[in-house]
């Protein structure tokens, strides 16, 4: 499973009827059990976003999956969504391993040899 960090504010609509947050909440749950998605967690926040959530997709045609999941926000006309794929710490950490350059080679030729195999 991938996870992703969903960031949605409020449009004036939203705003609006704020009291109707519950059913989209309800509707964006059976949206998820048909498609893999899991919440891991979703909170009220005060700042630039309204709402933060943290959720999990299944690994294949993830971007796809993170469109549907803004479109379907997208459709009910009271969110604006952001959605940027994350990953935990740990792997991030194996990552820049990775592009760790051997001894003896310099950082520079490393980024390119990575560049050019893109």
């Amino acid at each position: 499973m991938a996870r992703a960090v969903i960031l949605l504010k409020l449009t004036r609509e939203g705003a609006m009827s704020i009291e109707q947050a519950r059913a989209v909440y309800e509707d964006t749950k059976i949206f998820f059990a048909r498609t893999g998605y899991r919440i891991i967690d979703l909170y009220a926040t005060l700042g630039e976003y309204d709402f933060v959530s943290i959720i999990e997709v299944p690994d294949q045609n993830v971007v796809e999956h993170l469109f549907r999941r803004g479109i379907l926000a997208a459709a009910h006309g009271t969110f604006q969504v952001t959605t940027m794929p994350a990953l935990p710490f740990e792997q991030f950490v194996k990552v820049v391993d990775e592009i760790r350059p051997p001894d003896g080679s310099s950082r520079e030729e490393k980024l390119l040899k990575e560049i050019e195999s893109l």
